[in-house]
């Protein structure tokens, strides 16, 4: 039996008789499932979702299950929930829905990719991961400021992004874009090649520790914008300062934020904010367009030549509507590290400059390391000061002055984040486009 499912369109694709395995092409018999699917609820998680475990009442799953898996969608505009006695089964519910209502994937996805020792945790800290997207209810105030609407909040609730909020004055652009020039010029101007400088353009080292990220991060209209959305208790964990030069064929494939970091649950924005214009021409970040409300989504191997991740999420163009965020010098976008993104190359003979911001809610505690060690919850900016994490989970970072140090030797170079003309390591993990 089926549970809650709230579009007749829907229970009619997924009654098929041959079983499904996850993102396969075959089909799963809900009704061979009775032993996993629960029985009758009308029940709606509302304003949740994606896939998560909550309590089962007593009595009400076989053999007295302590937890049952609740799988809220919203695939082709349709929003679908129903409960389940394993995740596995939930799963295979949405792997079957995104096959049936949307033709995802094209092609099977035999299974995922390792896991990157740069950009990924642990596999064994999937299990306590949460996916999930709560919506946002009301506008939250940073004082007597409010940066966001309810139509606003409203609509990063239905697309999982915003874009072309406005948050640098002129002046402050001018003044941002001469300190990051600054920084970019110590960078570029000792690559020897043209791959070397496209990749020191691309992520300047120790951004946490720069003055003018510490300075943005703590901006007045940036706290308000997150504040809007997380709540009062946030924390900026991680900042990528970058440029992509013209020319630079660099892509970040489709991807979710969520996928890589080893979270309690799915709390994270990501506010874009952009030095120079930006548009098609010049590798604006692209966003599937309600993604944030398919769950987890798999991985398969990149087939990009110029590439940063190792893996991307295929076939997007089949998940939703692909919208561009074209912004003006001192606009931002922001988005949720559950909505699919990417970026293509710099085709254009202008640069496209930015700063981007991760942000978490203090509600989200962070699971473990990295597999490269690093721990998202040991150096932050915290934009509200102790308040910003009333509990101290997230700790405050110990700020250095400058943005890098001579090394000692090569380890101390690659972690500084220092290039040569074969490879550039980073500090800090970053799936920024």
């Amino acid at each position: 039996k089926l549970v809650g499912v709230g579009c007749n369109d829907c229970m009619a694709a997924l009654r098929h008789p041959n079983p499904v395995d996850s993102f396969g092409h075959s089909n799963l018999d809900l009704q061979s499932c009775s032993s996993a699917v629960l029985g009758a609820d009308t029940k709606t998680p509302d304003g949740k979702w994606g896939i998560w475990a909550e309590d089962a009442e007593r009595g009400c799953t076989p053999e007295g299950a302590q937890k049952l898996f609740v799988a809220r969608l919203c695939v082709g505009g349709d929003a679908v929930h129903a409960r389940f006695c394993t995740q596995e089964e939930a799963e295979r519910f949405q792997s079957n829905l995104l096959l049936k209502l949307l033709g995802w994937p094209r092609v099977p996805i035999s299974a995922e990719p390792g896991r990157s020792p740069i950009w990924d945790h642990p596999a064994e800290l999937e299990p306590e991961k949460e996916y999930s997207f709560r919506d946002c209810v009301d506008a939250c105030r940073n004082g007597d400021e409010v940066a966001l609407s309810d139509s606003q909040l409203q609509q990063f609730n239905e697309c999982g992004f915003l874009l072309g909020l406005p948050v640098l004055s002129p002046e402050e652009v001018r003044t941002t874009r001469k300190e990051f020039d600054d920084l970019l010029g110590a960078r570029v101007d000792r690559a020897s090649t043209q791959e070397a400088r496209f990749r020191a353009a691309h992520t300047l080292s120790r951004p946490l520790h720069q003055k003018l990220v510490a300075r943005l991060a703590k901006h007045r209209t940036v706290v308000a914008i997150i504040e809007s959305i997380l709540g009062p208790h946030f924390v900026c964990w991680s900042a990528h300062l970058f440029c992509k030069l013209p020319g630079d064929p660099t892509e970040q494939p489709w991807h979710q934020d969520a996928g890589f970091w080893p979270l309690s649950r799915s709390r994270a924005l990501t506010l874009w904010l952009a030095f120079d214009d930006v548009d098609t021409s010049n590798s604006a970040v692209m966003f599937i367009k309600g993604s944030h409300r398919l769950g987890r989504l798999p991985w398969q191997v990149t087939d990009s030549e110029h590439h940063l991740l190792t893996q991307e999420i295929p076939d997007a163009d089949l998940l939703g509507d692909i919208v561009h965020a074209t912004l003006c010098a001192g606009q931002a976008s922001v988005h949720s590290d559950l909505t699919v993104h990417a970026s293509r190359g710099n085709s254009s003979d202008r640069r496209r400059a930015g700063l981007a911001l991760r942000f978490v809610g203090a509600d989200a505690k962070c699971l473990g390391p990295m597999i490269n060690g690093y721990r998202m919850n040991s150096s932050c900016i915290l934009p509200k000061g102790s308040s910003s994490d009333p509990e101290g989970h997230w700790q405050n970072l110990r700020r250095r002055g400058g943005g890098e140090r001579k090394p000692h030797c090569k380890a101390t170079s690659e972690a500084n984040g220092l290039i040569n003309d074969r490879e550039q390591v980073v500090d800090r993990p970053s799936l920024d486009c």
